[in-house]
């Protein structure tokens, strides 16, 4: 529906024909006569323009889910699908696990102080809610026997795709973290030299 259809049917359109039409009423039973045009108008004007006009819709707001309960879904996801992956799947995901809970309660403070950066963040963030699921999922989908021996995709089965695509995103959140926490460790590099400078500083000035 395009604007001018979208006004036609608005309630300032409807008010301002409602008392335009009480102008045309009163010039049919004689009440105006001269310059009944600019009356009807202005009546319509009055309607129209007197009609309160909506507020605009809120934006809708997300919801921001807290570190733990993500955690939690994290945990419970491991849980269900730690009996039914390869051993070396399972490894992979531990170490995304780890990864994970390191960043997640800090995501929020690391993209605003610009020690992560926006893509990586939305890395971390599609890591628990699709690739991960989606991932797992798919897998599990399949019978395990076919799963384990039946080659796929240039020659692999399955369980060495996992095995494969885990090692990938738990490198990759593992290079993020890096990047995320390398800030704070440099910080911590300095202080430790402040430190050794201050007090060996003071040391050399008790001997003399």
């Amino acid at each position: 529906m395009n604007r001018l259809s979208r006004y036609l049917y608005s309630p300032r359109n409807i008010a301002g024909c409602s008392l335009a039409m009480i102008g045309l009423l009163l010039l049919f039973v004689g009440v105006i006569e001269t310059g009944w045009p600019l009356i009807v108008a202005g009546l319509y004007a009055v309607g129209a323009l007197g009609w309160p006009r909506s507020a605009p819709a809120a934006p809708p707001q997300s919801i921001e889910v807290p570190a733990e309960t993500l955690v939690q879904q994290l945990q419970t996801l491991v849980d269900q699908v730690s009996k039914r992956i390869p051993e070396a799947a399972l490894t992979s995901l531990h170490g995304i696990q780890a990864t994970l809970v390191d960043l997640l309660p800090r995501l929020r403070a690391l993209e605003v102080s610009g020690a992560l950066s926006v893509e990586s963040a939305f890395t971390v963030e599609e890591t628990l809610q699709r690739y991960l699921p989606e991932m797992l999922g798919g897998y599990l989908k399949l019978p395990s026997g076919f799963a384990q021996t039946r080659p796929i995709k240039d020659g692999q089965t399955a369980a060495q795709i996992l095995v494969e695509q885990l090692q990938l995103l738990d490198e990759s959140l593992k290079q993020i973290a890096q990047e995320a926490f390398a800030g704070d460790a440099e910080a911590l590099v300095n202080s430790g030299r402040f430190l050794q400078r201050k007090f060996k500083a003071k040391a050399a000035y008790q001997q003399q």
